[in-house]
């Protein structure tokens, strides 16, 4: 103990003048005393009541001393020092609330056993930070009830985990100070590497970086991926255990099982379950009785027209086009031959492709661009007599002369012409028509000489397509990426979409946490199909502590007493008043 005013000691002296006047007796008072018999009588009594008066005098003035040199000492500003580790001002508490913290261990999960430990590192300044696929800072600098409240309001999401951004983040938080950040986690992580890289550019910088562990033996078998197309979904269950299982799997659709399959899934292994793709909404539920619940159900969504209805009309007998589209399954294709043309109001999309312009009736093409104003899509191929058949006021470009050899190279990517992407220049066109594009139209596949091969245009609702290669003059009729071709561009005509896109791993989709199915115009399903999340068996990392040493800061804290010494010496004085009060002087 040290004194910060020394000349204070002087207020001792003030302790003199209450001495001295408990030490002045007071004259004695004479009295007439109306019976000897009764002095004699009573003087037991007296003698015994005056010693217990001058043990309760005495009392007093020990209390009032005693009151008096504490407020004395107090003047002369006593105080201590304490070394207080300076992280125990700053903390920052890092909670993982992935999927995996959803994980049940003895009836409760991991995420509400690290919300039971978080309590006990309330400390200084609170900041906490949820870590999930981002971290997310919920309070920055608080105090601790502000922090209580918060973190009973967290919830665990469907989500992967990024304990370095985490971590990263809570330094940039710190900024200069010194500080303790407390990771709380099952650290079921892809990286490893990272994450110890990231406490240990921490515990360089002399901040204390506490890794706590909610990690417990579990058992899991889950759905970790989906391979989903229009026709067919196929659905990858892991076993994760160590173990064998017999893993009943079922396609639900609006609570019924549309199918059930099952399969003996060996330890750490994986199986796939194939089911045909359900249109609208549906579910893959596996019967399995773990401790991760999340993914033992995957979310599917599909459009709910699964077929095209598309008219080819032609006098070919057989073509490379007619066997494109009969082999593709999702198109429903009807085939009829001029003059007498049927289903022009029944199809989505029409084609007119290989024929006889002197067969085909005016009537007939004004049907079809009435139809194509109204919404419905028409494409038209190339032949060697296009120019001449009287069909060329539908097209979306104006046809020239013939023109001979060329490449055929894509101008414009999308769904249809996606697949050349890394190989543009796909074929070569000995024979095709030059030809400039109408307004409002748009040149997708090119000539050489910038002549549309490939064009798409409106007619008042509808789409309107010259597909200008002409397949006898090219060997892209022979390619494997003939009928792909064919197929994009009538799903894009009749905008059934690819089933990619209403399909999604929750990572793809940052502004949703939870799995599910949502509504964006339209229903998406949302997944975690995370293996590593799905691996909540895995061993958790075994930090070796010694490894991650940091100088944790100490400072000398310096408390002073005098606050602490004037209040006792009131209480003191209180206890003084109470006590004269009991005695009956007040």
């Amino acid at each position: 103990m040290q004194l910060a005013n020394t000349l204070g000691l002087y207020a001792f002296l003030s302790l003199i003048p209450l001495v001295v006047l408990y030490l002045i007796k007071p004259k004695p008072i004479e009295k007439v005393v109306p019976s000897l018999m009764f002095l004699i009588k009573n003087q037991r009594k007296i003698t015994k009541d005056s010693f217990f008066q001058k043990l309760l005098r005495n009392l007093v003035f020990l209390l009032q001393l005693l009151a008096l040199s504490i407020m004395a000492f107090s003047i002369a500003s006593p105080y201590i020092t304490t070394s207080e580790a300076v992280t125990s001002q700053n903390t920052i508490i890092i909670i993982d609330a992935s999927a995996s913290s959803q994980t049940i261990d003895n009836g409760r999960t991991r995420f509400e056993s690290s919300i039971s430990i978080a309590k006990d590192y309330l400390q200084g300044k609170i900041s906490i930070i949820v870590a999930s696929e981002s971290p997310e800072t919920i309070l920055e600098d608080g105090t601790k009830n502000q922090a209580l409240s918060l973190i009973q309001a967290i919830e665990p999401k469907d989500t992967g985990t990024n304990i370095e951004s985490a971590l990263y983040e809570a330094e940039s938080i710190l900024g200069e100070r010194k500080g303790r950040i407390v990771v709380i986690s099952d650290f079921i992580v892809e990286d490893v590497n990272e994450l110890s890289k990231a406490k240990r550019i921490l515990s360089s910088k002399d901040i204390d970086v506490k890794f706590i562990s909610t990690w417990n033996k579990a058992k899991n078998i889950g759905i970790i991926d989906l391979d989903i197309d229009k026709h067919n979904t196929a659905a990858y269950v892991k076993n994760f255990n160590d173990d064998d299982a017999e893993i009943t799997i079922a396609l639900v659709k609006d609570s019924s099982a549309l199918e059930t399959k099952s399969k003996k899934i060996t330890a750490k292994s994986t199986e796939v379950f194939s089911f045909e793709t359900p249109p609208g909404i549906s579910e893959i539920k596996i019967n399995s009785d773990d401790d991760f619940k999340l993914d033992n159900t995957a979310y599917i969504s599909a459009p709910l027209k699964k077929q095209i209805d598309v008219l080819l009309i032609t006098n070919a007998k057989t073509s490379y086009l007619m066997k494109a589209l009969q082999s593709s399954k999702d198109i429903n294709l009807k085939i009829t031959e001029p003059p007498i043309v049927q289903g022009i109001e029944s199809n989505e999309v029409i084609i007119i492709s290989g024929i006889d312009g002197s067969l085909i009736l005016p009537g007939t093409l004004e049907e079809i661009s009435r139809e194509v104003g109204n919404g419905k899509s028409l494409i038209i191929t190339a032949q060697d007599d296009l120019n001449k058949i009287g069909i060329s006021w539908l097209l979306p470009v104006d046809l020239n002369e013939k023109a001979n050899n060329t490449k055929a190279c894509v101008k414009v990517i999308n769904e249809f012409t996606k697949q050349f992407e890394n190989n543009k220049c796909f074929t070569i066109v000995k024979k095709y028509f030059k030809a400039i594009p109408k307004d409002n139209a748009i040149s997708i596949i090119e000539a050489d000489d910038s002549s549309p091969l490939v064009a798409l245009g409106k007619n008042g609702k509808g789409n309107l397509v010259y597909y200008g290669i002409i397949d006898e003059q090219t060997d892209f009729k022979t390619q494997t990426s003939y009928p792909i071709f064919w197929n994009e561009l009538l799903n894009f005509l009749a905008e059934a979409g690819d089933i990619k896109d209403y399909n999604f791993r929750i990572d793809e989709k940052p502004s949703i946490d939870k799995a599910g199915i949502y509504d964006n115009g339209n229903k998406i399903a949302v997944n975690l199909l995370n293996e590593y999340e799905s691996d909540i068996a895995k061993e958790t990392i075994d930090f070796d502590e010694q490894g991650f040493v940091s100088g944790i800061s100490e400072e000398k804290v310096v408390v002073n007493l005098d606050i602490y010494l004037i209040i006792f010496a009131i209480i003191i004085m209180f206890f003084e008043i109470f006590y004269i009060k009991i005695r009956g002087d007040l």
